[in-house]
């Protein structure tokens, strides 16, 4: 295993250089907000990424300090990769040899990489997956904790539960150790440690899981988005994971990879009905890639030598240049336009911050400077959650209202100006969309944040004399949400 820790933590060396001086991701941004204000639970999501973003900044400063625990978290994931492996095969070399597979692995290189919840999930998942595979007695016990950190980090992970009754049927090892107290008493740990979420959740309307169901089973599907999902799904796992990965798991031969099989194909099998039904984005299976990876391991060493070697050299390059290529075309876009969605995810939300300031500034001034119009720390009623989150992060803004285009965890939290108070609007806000009631507005300060002559970032910033209180909450597409708000 020497050999699969080096593996790991070069991937964790690597993904970290990978990103390193490249600005948060407005999503990255926003769940760092979230950890400035830790609860049990959020909007959209469990509190694992908020609580790693709070100690993972405590660490190192700026963007890197945000990310360095996901990025082991990623490193984790490529471990228990190499364990499954080891599970599955009494061949030596199947262990770097899945370690290798997940390192490179598209999806896992940029998630494992980023503060977002697919690196915790992807780990845990694993983890939870190698636990429960090869769970006997007081085993089951350890598998309960993963599993619950698994679902703290992302509510799908809460797929391995069908997973796990589809076994009952498929694994009679299973079914004799349904009748001892342990497997009962893993399940029970896994509900303990996952307890604080759901008790969020229930004091919330259950308003993160039903926000996730609703977002796991849309409407809209077409052929495009299919194929799509189809080409994500192949290039994410990776063009030699995916193939022998389930190659290996559709004919398992024993309990460890009946187990193993079932909590890795059901994910894939909802994604895919879910596929069928409306648009699926490419990350939602990859916490199922790290035991991929691991069964192609078994699978391809079993090949002829010059086979094996190939097809492992053919994904570690694929997997190289696609990300190497990511890394030169964001910093520096010539085959991809300058003013593309994963150009401005990642470029010039700095100088948006500077341009934002000088803005507020403009704007306040517009209308006479009235007291509480302070561009260092204004209030912010946002158009949309991710221009808010990069202001916090980057402009150093604190108070922000509802975002108008969609509901978010700025919604929750619900911030209002105090009464009289002069406060701002970012981005445009129509009439209808509006939550609040106040003097104005003044005349809009515009700026935009450019790159190669294409535009990244836009900015208006209107500037209204006084708060006058706030407008009856709106109707959303998320009908279920309306009476959970708090006021």
């Amino acid at each position: 295993m020497q050999t699969v820790w080096a593996i790991a933590l070069g991937a964790a060396a690597f993904r970290f250089l990978l990103f390193r001086g490249l600005d948060l991701y407005a999503d990255e941004a926003y769940y760092w907000m979230w950890s400035r204000r830790l609860d049990l639970g959020y909007f959209d999501h469990p509190p694992v990424v908020a609580w790693l973003i709070r100690a993972s900044s405590a660490i190192l400063p700026g963007e890197p300090g945000v990310r360095i625990l996901f990025v082991l978290c990623g490193a984790l994931a490529v471990v228990f990769a190499a364990l499954i492996a080891r599970e599955m095969s009494d061949d030596p070399r199947v262990p770097a040899v899945a370690a290798v597979l997940a390192a490179t692995s598209p999806i896992l290189m940029l998630t494992g990489g980023l503060a977002l919840p697919d690196a915790p999930v992807e780990a845990a998942y694993a983890g939870a997956t190698w636990l429960v595979a090869r769970a006997r007695g007081r085993g089951w016990i350890a598998a309960g904790v993963v599993v619950g950190l698994a679902l703290l980090s992302k509510y799908s992970a809460a797929l391995l539960a069908p997973a796990l009754l589809l076994l009952v049927l498929l694994d009679p090892e299973l079914r004799r150790e349904l009748r001892t107290p342990w497997p009962w008493l893993g399940g029970a740990v896994a509900i303990l440690v996952f307890l604080p979420n759901l008790l969020w959740n229930a004091s919330h309307g259950w308003m993160a899981i039903l926000f996730q169901v609703r977002h796991g089973t849309g409407s809209g599907a077409s052929l495009r988005s299919f194929g799509e999902y189809l080409g994500g799904l192949l290039g994410g796992a990776g063009a030699v994971a995916l193939p022998l990965g389930l190659w290996r798991l559709v004919r398992p031969r024993d309990s460890f990879t009946v187990r193993l099989a079932t909590a890795t194909l059901v994910p894939i099998g909802v994604t895919f009905v879910s596929a069928l039904r409306g648009p699926v984005e490419a990350n939602w299976a990859a916490l199922v890639y790290p035991a991929l990876c691991g069964a192609a391991a078994v699978q391809l060493t079993r090949l002829r030598p010059a086979w094996s070697q190939g097809l492992l050299a053919l994904t570690v390059g694929l997997g190289m240049v696609f990300a190497v290529g990511f890394g030169l075309e964001v910093r520096n876009p010539t085959l991809i336009p300058a003013g593309s969605e994963v150009v401005r995810r990642f470029r010039g939300w700095q100088e948006f911050a500077v341009r934002a300031r000088a803005a507020a500034g403009l704007a306040c001034g517009a209308v006479g400077d009235p007291p509480g119009c302070r561009p260092a720390d204004p209030f912010v009623y946002p158009s949309n959650y991710q221009d808010a989150a990069a202001l916090a992060f980057y402009a150093g803004w604190t108070r922000f209202g509802p975002a108008a285009e969609r509901p978010s965890q700025l919604d929750l939290w619900n911030g209002e100006p105090r009464p009289g108070e002069a406060f701002l609007t970012f981005g445009v806000i129509s009439e209808e969309k509006r939550l609040f009631r106040g003097d104005g507005p003044g005349p809009t300060a515009t700026a935009e944040v450019r790159l190669k002559g294409s535009r990244l970032h836009e900015i208006q910033i209107s500037a209204w004399r006084d708060w006058q209180g706030p407008l009856p909450r709106r109707v959303t597409d998320l009908e279920y949400l309306k009476d959970v708000y708090p006021r």
